[in-house]
C-alpha cells in the first residue's frame, strides 16, 4: 500500500493512470452523444436513414452521419488504448507479465472479456479501418455494422475492463 493510502489520501497517479482514468471518464459522454446522434437520425437508426442522410444535399442531413462516425471511431480508438496502456501499464508496475498479441485477445485470454467480445472489438476496428478507405454504399453499411457492435458491448467492456485494472492495481480501487 503507497504511503499516500495509508495516510487516507488518494494515491498519486502515473501518467498512463491518469490517460486511462481520463479516457474511462470520457467514454459516458461519447456515448451519450453516439446515441443521441442515432436519435438525431432516425428513431430506428436504418441502414436506409444512413444511406439517406450521407447522400442528402443538405449539409446538416450528412454532419448526423459525421458525428456518428466520429463518435464511433473515438469510442473504438478507446477501448483499444485502455487495452493497450493496461498492459503497458501493468507491466511497468510490475502487475502483469510481458505477453504477446494484440491487447483485446490478451484480454480474452485472461478471463477479463470473452472471446466473443474480443472478436466483436476486432472486426469493429476493421470496419472502422474501411470506413477511410471504403467507397459508399459499402461504408455506410460497415458504419451501421460496426455502429450496432460496438454499442452491444461497450458497456460490457468498460464494466469488466475497469474492475479488472482495478483488481490487478493499474488503476485505483473503483
Amino acid at each position: 500500500m503507497s504511503r499516500a493510502a495509508e495516510d487516507g489520501q488518494s494515491p498519486t497517479l502515473t501518467k498512463g493512470q491518469r490517460r486511462l482514468s481520463v479516457i474511462l471518464s470520457q467514454i459516458p459522454s461519447a456515448r451519450e452523444q453516439l446515441l443521441v446522434a442515432l436519435e438525431d437520425l432516425s428513431a430506428d437508426f436504418s441502414v436506409q436513414s444512413l444511406i439517406d442522410a450521407a447522400t442528402s444535399p443538405d449539409a446538416r442531413e450528412r454532419n448526423k452521419v459525421a458525428v456518428i462516425e466520429r463518435e464511433y471511431e473515438v469510442l473504438l480508438n478507446w477501448c483499444n488504448e485502455l487495452a493497450a496502456r493496461a498492459f503497458a501499464e501493468g507491466q511497468r508496475l510490475k502487475a502483469l507479465d510481458e505477453t504477446a498479441g494484440h491487447p483485446w485477445a490478451r484480454l480474452a485470454a485472461l478471463g477479463v472479456i470473452s472471446q466473443r467480445t474480443a472478436e466483436h472489438l476486432r472486426e469493429a476496428m476493421e470496419l472502422r479501418n474501411e470506413l477511410g478507405r471504403a467507397y459508399p454504399p459499402a461504408a455506410w453499411h460497415a458504419l451501421h455494422d460496426g455502429v450496432l457492435m460496438l454499442l452491444d458491448e461497450l458497456d460490457r467492456y468498460v464494466d469488466r475492463y475497469a474492475t479488472w485494472a482495478s483488481h490487478e492495481g493499474i488503476l485505483p480501487a473503483i
